[in-house]
């Protein structure tokens, strides 16, 4: 990490919500988190628990209405909630970018490479297409895709699932954004590719100096390439920490059943632990905790009322009343 921070982003109090037949869908409710100037911030939890939602309403990408956005999203001092659609296009893809989880389907197969990395640099950048192509090509060689030339006239069914996430992290390094947010960039990929990817990300944020929103559900992968963690359940933040904090000193029950659940070579032969449950659906969260239903150490009071954040150590906040002085006993 960096010795002077300088925040970047700020969001404070953000609500995502849905209106459906069945009532209203919290998937995000009421998160507070920053990011500083050329840290790495995991976001960690179950499919269900809120991240991609909140990457989406970072960029823009709810659309409001039906959906309500609440709260505030500060980026570089900018209130990013409320900006059109037409503003937000300024933004989006030239100063914050993302990459998404499936390489395989997120390129148009009727196109080259090229073509479609020349969509980005064109709608962003005042280049001319010369510049343009030498530009995607100096990118693509910066992420180790072999033969840059040849793969810019190439097209997606060409190429390994691993050159094209590759090609994706260049598609959103074209425009040198200051944040990227990556959407399980990893899932897809094998294990020897995800080290690959992983160590290519951390690389870049060091040469780019740029900030990263990582968004996985395998604290395996937020050890190696994280700063800071927040684990997300039910559309809210339980605990917040640096990775080496989080890992010595798990506090939550929901991080303690994640970490837990991981695969380990000395469950060979034996019954895998795991976290009993399911994510509730966002219709029916609780009054109280939403990890209420599948906590071992749930109590009454954890049913009846959303838990305080707590600072337990610095910059260690937890959401449980497991932690609350006043708790009953």
């Amino acid at each position: 990490m960096i010795d002077i921070l300088e925040r970047i982003l700020t969001v404070t109090n953000l609500k995502t919500y849905f209106r459906t037949q069945r009532g209203t869908v919290k998937a995000v409710d009421d998160i507070s988190f920053h990011l500083d100037k050329g840290e790495i911030l995991a976001l960690v939890g179950e499919s269900g628990s809120g991240k991609s939602v909140t990457a989406q309403s970072i960029l823009g990408l709810v659309k409001v209405p039906p959906a309500v956005v609440e709260g505030s999203i500060l980026f570089n001092g900018q209130e990013l909630v409320g900006l059109s659609q037409a503003e937000y296009r300024k933004i989006r893809g030239m100063r914050i970018s993302m990459i998404f989880q499936e390489p395989m389907s997120s390129f148009d197969p009727l196109y080259t490479i090229g073509q479609q990395l020349m969509e980005v640099a064109k709608a962003h950048m005042p280049w001319t297409e010369e510049e343009a192509k030498e530009k995607i090509i100096a990118t693509l060689k910066s992420v180790h895709i072999p033969e840059p030339e040849k793969r810019y006239d190439e097209y997606p069914h060409e190429m390994s699932g691993g050159m094209l996430q590759r090609i994706m992290i260049a598609m959103a390094l074209i425009t040198g954004p200051e944040i990227i947010i990556a959407d399980e960039p990893t899932t897809a990929l094998d294990v020897t590719i995800q080290a690959q990817v992983l160590n290519l990300m951390q690389e870049l944020q060091s040469s780019y100096n740029g900030s990263i929103i990582f968004i996985t559900h395998d604290l395996g992968v937020v050890a190696e390439i994280a700063d800071r963690v927040h684990v997300m359940y039910a559309g809210k933040i339980v605990e917040k920490a640096s990775v080496e904090e989080l890992f010595n000193n798990p506090l939550h029950p929901y991080t303690i059943g994640l970490l837990t659940s991981r695969v380990k070579r000395e469950y060979k032969g034996l019954d895998l632990p795991y976290i009993k449950g399911y994510v509730p659906s966002a219709d029916q969260f609780s009054n109280g905790c939403r990890f209420s239903s599948r906590c071992p150490k749930v109590r009454k009071k954890c049913h009846e009322h959303l838990p305080p954040d707590l600072e337990i150590a610095k910059d260690h906040i937890v959401s449980c009343w497991l932690f609350e002085e006043s708790e009953d006993k």
